[in-house]
């Protein structure tokens, strides 16, 4: 099976796009829905934890990477309201299952990088999307929980590779996650569209990240703080600049 790595690759990518498309066509069925991508997930992992172990990377911190993605990809799918918007998103989504299938076990820091922002991108816009479409107080907990969850545990997969103690990177990912959750309960106060809050929640995220990276190194210094900073800084003002809103009285 090493040997036919990339075909099956390949065919989980497709799997989540037939899933998801069989069981949301023409509406989303939930008491449908769920179960079949939880049975694809289970399978996913099963598979991921298989083939680590085969070629001698297995670790939970990887394995837990993937399961991340396609739970964000299922919540971004959830959140979108046109059918053709859904399908559209599908097929971008199935070809990056697909590369994350093929490189699992490349610890290369740009590409580890670059799936922890997408995953954490996807997580929020699916945690703030199912809070403007399901305000109701009782679900709120839950929204919080997953904002912690899911900022921790990417937090802590991005932080496996640094010679640091057990101590210190889950200490870091716990707190990103804790400062993740109470952000994203403040900014569900401002009148704004979830995709503005999933930004300006992603910007603070990868602030935090990048910083925390940086001093786990050793290599944190004022000129990269202030690079950072001004780049978050930058993309939230352009943000808020092109986003309509009023002062609610």
């Amino acid at each position: 099976m090493l040997k036919h790595h990339k075909l099956i690759s390949f065919c989980f990518g497709l799997l989540f796009l037939i899933v998801l498309q069989m069981f949301a066509n023409p509406t989303p069925v939930f008491r449908f829905l769920l179960p079949a991508f939880l049975i694809y997930a289970a399978l996913i992992t099963v598979y991921n934890r298989w083939y680590l172990k085969q070629i001698q990377k297995y670790n939970f911190w990887i394995l837990i990477r993937p399961l991340l993605l396609v739970a964000s990809g299922f919540g971004i799918f959830l959140v979108i309201p046109a059918s053709g918007l859904r399908s559209l998103f599908l097929l971008p989504t199935a070809l990056f299952i697909t590369g994350l299938e093929i490189i699992l076990g490349n610890l290369a820091e740009n590409i580890l990088l670059n799936e922890t922002l997408i995953i954490a991108f996807g997580l929020f816009l699916s945690l703030f999307g199912a809070y403007y479409y399901l305000p109701a107080t009782s679900f709120e907990i839950f929204y919080l929980f997953g904002i912690f969850l899911g900022s921790a545990l990417l937090t802590r997969s991005f932080y496996e590779l640094l010679p640091k103690s057990e101590r210190s990177k889950q200490l870091g990912a716990i707190i990103i996650g804790l400062f993740c959750a109470e952000l994203y309960w403040v900014l569900n106060f401002l009148h704004f569209h979830f995709s503005v809050l999933s930004i300006l929640l992603f910007n603070i995220f990868y602030f935090c990240l990048i910083v925390n990276y940086y001093h786990l190194y050793h290599m944190l210094n004022y000129k990269k703080i202030k690079f950072h900073l001004f780049l978050i800084l930058a993309c939230s003002v352009v943000v808020l600049i092109s986003t309509p809103w009023i002062i609610v009285k």
